[in-house]
């Protein structure tokens, strides 16, 4: 190939974390190439599937600490909180799901909200 890889799109989000630890960000990182995160709210099944209650009563706790407009810009935060700083894919042409997900820059998560939503979304403690 005459140019290199610059970026990667990988599904990231609360309800699907494997590229966390299986060594995907580590990658891109070590290769500096930028990961696209693409479902971050899941496809909207974090809205509306009765099996992520928990996690939603966590990020609306967590957004009301941090003064977020919605639980769909703490996700964003929590996406963009990675050490591997991927860029949210928001999949969407209405400009206001744009404009929230343009706010959710300005947002910044404590380490212990971070893990909260983690330890939320996989419904066990992790180290």
């Amino acid at each position: 190939m005459p140019f290199s890889l610059v970026t990667n799109q990988v599904e990231i989000s609360p309800l699907h974390q494997p590229a966390i630890v299986d060594g995907t960000l580590d990658a891109c990182q070590q290769l500096r190439i930028k990961p696209m995160a693409w479902s971050c709210l899941g496809g909207g099944r974090l809205f509306s599937d009765p099996e992520f209650q928990t996690l939603r009563n966590e990020l609306q706790t967590i957004a009301d600490e941090i003064g977020a407009e919605s639980i769909e810009q703490v996700v964003y935060a929590w996406v963009l909180r990675l050490p591997s700083a991927p860029l949210p894919i928001i999949g969407s042409g209405k400009i206001e799901r744009v404009k929230t997900a343009w706010a959710s820059l300005s947002l910044t998560l404590t380490r212990q909200q971070w893990f909260r939503i983690r330890r939320a979304a996989l419904g066990y403690d992790v180290p």
